[in-house]
């Protein structure tokens, strides 16, 4: 909603959502898993179920039209909001104070414009004036009840809200304000909230906690930049994006988006839908978390189009318990992967990578090729190390390492010298130059189930089939001179006779990274001659 975006409390709690779709905190609070999907109906694999006994209430998939949930009366208790549940049987209709999305037709985008502003009542908590304040001038606030449950702080709580500009609105059953003042507050609770944009699109949260939310106003006219906003600490509670593209969110936290201090984020229960994605429609994952990241300053760079700042301690990500499907069919499944590092300090930055657990499923792409080879399904781990001295302008990926079970694995590592801070942090390695580089194959299985599988859709055998490799490999490295000892030992893996090679370079001369490219049109033997190729193989 673009209007979140440029007012105080509700932009900051919308923006600090989109922040944490890209990051995430180590150690989440638990919270029961997201409610299932039912068994798929006609209509569709996300259409709600058959109508169950009119005594419970249904459950709906998350993924399905939103239902109406009246707000409680003012001063009730607050019932917990479900946002997959439809209202229980004989719920009264929501309060008149509450007004509800307008219907819309299938070809109207947009709903219609809201209404003009109400005035505002003569006997107003003061509190409330602060509020309006903080929401800024253009936003329409209307409750059912506000009653102050502390004079000393000025706290409230409000009933049946409703806050609208132009075509959006955000509705909330009950609101619990505490330290209003006109820039910023310091504590807030909404329970049973619908955000609806202008195009229709409706967000609905079951529950948002806040603290410590400060906000400095933008010049007029002028969006709210995310250094704009500082916030302690901020909770959502089961929210469920409707739309083209729907996701849903058991919890999301954000601690410490402040300026110059290391901020956590968190995410459980991350479901969403991709249609017309092809190989895939639908991403689970389990828990997302980071720490060690300075948000604001990252979340600042990004908005203006900047490279984030590095890291100055020590990091941590970790997404965990990743599923993808296609329809019914799973496609492909992740442990988890994570990441780690050790930044500044006057030592050098060093971090890791690790996917674990990795699976591919035959989907349709893959299912013949997969099948031919006697794979049911591909598995494996990924890592990677990585080390840079900034000092000495050095970056060197220690160790990389892939391995599918029952298949191969390849490891690679190389060093990098004239690599400046600013170049490390963009990736750009084109005024760098290779000073060492080393590839290491090892065949498990995967060459001769390769062969095999030619052979049996052609006139050869396996050994022939092997013997050709290693003639077409002599004709690709134009075999002889300066390469005749690299390609003896690629021919001996090619038909069999050795499982691992490694090939290693040695230049006597760093060599810029800028002519390899070159290099390599003038073809093996004249890439090893400036780089000091050599090969081993057992």
């Amino acid at each position: 909603m673009r209007w979140l975006r440029k007012i105080g409390l509700l932009g900051a709690w919308t923006g600090l959502l989109g922040v944490g779709l890209a990051l995430a905190q180590v150690t989440p609070v638990q919270t029961k898993p997201p409610v299932l999907a039912p068994a798929p109906a006609p209509g569709g694999k996300f259409a709600p179920g058959p109508a169950p006994d009119p005594v419970v209430p249904p459950r709906l998939d998350k993924f399905a039209t939103p239902p109406v949930i009246p707000p409680p009366q003012a001063q009730a208790p607050v019932p917990p909001v479900d946002k997959f549940s439809a209202p229980p049987p004989g719920a009264s209709p929501p309060s008149a104070a509450v007004p509800q999305p307008p219907p819309r037709s299938p070809r109207t985008a947009a709903p219609a414009e809201p209404p003009p502003a109400l005035p505002v009542p003569t006997n107003e908590p003061p509190a409330l004036g602060q509020l309006r304040a903080l929401l800024g001038p253009g936003v329409t606030l209307t409750y059912g009840s506000a009653v102050v449950t502390n004079p000393a702080t000025g706290a409230l709580r409000l009933a049946d809200v409703l806050l609208r500009q132009r075509g959006e609105q955000i509705a909330a059953a009950e609101l619990l304000l505490d330290g209003l003042r006109p820039d910023g507050i310091t504590s807030a609770t909404a329970q049973g909230m619908t955000l609806t944009a202008e195009d229709g699109t409706a967000t609905l949260i079951g529950k948002v906690e806040l603290r410590d939310l400060a906000v400095t106003r933008p010049a007029p006219g002028a969006q709210l930049r995310p250094d704009q906003v500082a916030l302690g600490y901020l909770r959502v509670e089961a929210l469920a994006v409707q739309g083209a593209r729907p996701v849903a969110i058991t919890e999301a936290v954000v601690q410490d988006y402040l300026p110059g201090r290391v901020g956590r984020v968190s995410f459980a229960g991350l479901d969403v839908l991709v249609p017309e994605a092809g190989v895939l429609d639908r991403v689970k994952i389990a828990r997302i978390a980071l720490e060690g990241v300075e948000l604001h300053a990252v979340l600042a760079a990004l908005a203006a189009g900047d490279v984030p700042p590095r890291p100055n301690a020590d990091y941590s990500l970790a997404i965990e318990g990743i599923t993808v499907t296609q329809g019914d069919a799973r496609v492909g499944a992740l442990g988890a992967l994570r990441m780690a590092g050790v930044q500044g300090q006057g030592r050098p930055d060093t971090g890791r990578v690790t996917l674990e657990g990795l699976r591919v499923e035959p989907f349709p792409l893959i299912e013949d090729w997969l099948r031919k080879l006697g794979y049911a399904a591909l598995t494996g781990d990924l890592s990677a190390e990585t080390r840079f001295d900034a000092t000495a302008g050095r970056l060197e990926l220690i160790g990389f390492l892939l391995g599918i079970r029952d298949a191969a694995a390849m490891g690679l590592s190389f060093t990098l010298e004239g690599v400046g801070a600013e170049a490390a942090s963009r990736m750009d390695f084109q005024d760098a130059r290779l000073a060492a580089f080393s590839l290491r194959y090892l065949d498990q299985s995967l060459l001769g189930r390769l062969a095999a599988a030619e052979a049996a859709t052609t006139r050869r055998t396996e050994r022939q089939i092997r013997d050709g490799w290693a003639t077409q490999a002599a004709g690709a490295m134009a075999g002889g001179g300066a390469v005749a000892p690299v390609l003896a030992a690629v021919q001996r893996l090619l038909r069999g006779q050795a499982t691992e090679v490694t090939i290693t370079a040695a230049p006597p001369k760093p060599v810029p990274v800028s002519e390899l490219p070159p290099l390599a049109l003038g073809g093996p033997p004249a890439m090893q001659r400036a780089l000091g190729i050599t090969a081993t193989a057992r």
